[in-house]
């Protein structure tokens, strides 16, 4: 087994911990913040329940995020061919632009020599008479 492949197994793992840990708090609230609002079902407004709820649903949105937890691995592990796939790309885009710029240098060049040249060889221009 690759180096690559154990580190990847070892992340894949510490993600579903970490998401059976929300699982777990979250389940946890869930019947926590149940028992308080029918303990006062009758005198509790709406606004006060959703704002009780709202936390419980976030943990658990990221609890079963992180179970799953296979868009973070790709993400933090991709895969090889896919890698590969993208650096030939990446190549093939650089190369001809690399080469068009070299060529424009040099024909920037090419300019200011001949500009050079031809201060040079007028005799009569501004920079000769003063």
């Amino acid at each position: 087994m690759k180096d690559t492949n154990l580190y990847k197994e070892i992340f894949r793992l510490a993600v579903r911990l970490t998401g059976f840990f929300f699982l777990c708090i979250g389940l946890k609230d869930l019947v926590v913040q149940t028992f308080m609002v029918l303990a006062q079902a009758r005198g509790t407004p709406l606004i006060n329940i959703v704002s009780n709820f709202l936390p419980v649903a976030f943990t658990l949105t990221v609890a079963f995020w992180l179970l799953r937890g296979n868009w973070l691995i790709r993400m933090a592990y991709p895969e090889t061919k896919q890698l590969h796939k993208f650096k030939e790309q990446m190549a093939s885009f650089t190369k001809p632009d690399s080469a068009s710029h070299e060529t424009q240098k040099l024909t920037e060049m090419d300019v200011a020599e001949r500009k050079l040249a031809d201060l040079v060889r007028k005799p009569g221009s501004s920079c000769a008479a003063s």
